[in-house]
């Protein structure tokens, strides 16, 4: 089964990652390809990595020409624009897998909480089905419209709601968060220039309030509490990855060994998710779509450590994770990738 695809938006990091990984998906045939910058182009001139991969042209996404009907549609469009091609293309029968933040509330009222803004076209947010591969299975199959779930949510939801789901913990949740500073997206600016981050550890005021909420979201769906988290992101001078230590307080006593067993047989079958024997670091799964897990105990705190990269489980891979969800594939089509070492 071969679907007509379309990506919008492959300029940036996310896109050309997404781009990478549908080349090689034996039930994907790339159709539509769309690039402000390198519109009129051809992609492997654009992007010269794919070279005998990839041999469409790009266009520019206000002056689509494609008439074909198409069966997946994935925009990596910034936010705030994603949403108007969503709706378009759905109208027109694709299936859609959103890489924005457009639409993981299906709730105005917690999308403009987490986005100081009302949002666009709040009749798709209660359509959407929110992307979180592992904890919505269920719901995300034969969906039409799929709203990939955030770098920092994906990470911070897969370490800490399998204990929230078990044991009762005390309401304030300490999640102090590591960054690579391709967290910041590809268009130049001071905070992703090399000579600005190379040998810096800097906190960041931005790049996360929106995703917080997305987390909250996430333990009232799916763990059924209301928690007060206090999010910290600080950038660090690598190129992919983010690393999460989520710090949780037990009403009761529990032991790591405890812990490990309950994350080893919630996971069992999510074959993207590792359960670590100690904290693992960022490096252990760049390049590829896995989660690693590991935990340890301070002063009466269960600390859950996640690490994944941002580019693949956090957006692009997860995307792909997705629409093999959506239309039966086996979940690691196309994401096989060991993860890259050194």
């Amino acid at each position: 089964m071969k679907l007509k695809t379309a990506i919008l938006g492959v300029t940036g990091y996310v896109g050309q990652q997404l781009l990478s990984l549908l080349a090689r998906h034996p039930n994907a045939d790339l159709r539509l390809l769309t690039s402000e910058k390198f519109s009129g182009k051809r992609a492997d001139e654009a992007f010269p990595h794919l070279l005998g991969y990839v041999d469409l042209y790009l266009s520019s996404v206000s002056k689509i020409s494609y008439s074909e009907p198409l069966d997946v549609v994935f925009s990596c469009l910034p936010g705030g624009t994603s949403s108007v091609f969503v709706r378009k293309f759905l109208e027109e029968g694709a299936r859609v897998i959103d890489l924005s933040s457009d639409l993981r509330f299906s709730d105005p009222e917690d999308y403009s909480r987490a986005h100081g803004t009302a949002p666009r076209f709040p009749e798709l947010l209660s359509r959407a089905v929110y992307g979180l591969s592992e904890l919505n299975r269920g719901k995300i199959k034969g969906a039409s419209l799929v709203a990939n779930a955030g770098c920092y949510s994906t990470c911070v939801s897969l370490g800490i709601a399998p204990f929230l789901k078990e044991y009762d913990a005390e309401d304030d949740i300490i999640v102090d968060i590591k960054s690579s500073f391709s967290t910041s997206g590809r268009a130049p600016k001071p905070e992703s220039h090399y000579t600005e981050v190379k040998e810096d550890v800097s906190a960041r005021d931005t790049g996360g309030e929106d995703q917080k909420h997305e987390i909250l979201r996430v333990l009232s769906d799916f763990c059924g509490v209301s928690k007060k988290l206090l999010f910290f992101n600080t950038r660090v001078p690598v190129k992919r990855g983010i690393m999460a230590a989520s710090y949780l307080k037990p009403r009761s006593q529990v032991f790591p060994q405890e812990v490990r067993e309950l994350y080893s047989k919630f996971y069992e079958e999510d074959v993207f998710v590792r359960i670590c024997d100690g904290p693992p670091g960022m490096a252990s799964v760049s390049g590829s779509n896995y989660v690693s897990l590991g935990f340890c105990e301070r002063e009466g705190y269960l600390v859950v450590v996640s690490v994944l990269d941002n580019l693949m489980k956090g957006a692009a891979g997860q995307a792909v994770q997705n629409m093999n969800i959506v239309f039966g594939f086996s979940e690691e089509t196309a994401l096989g990738q060991v993860p890259l070492f050194p």
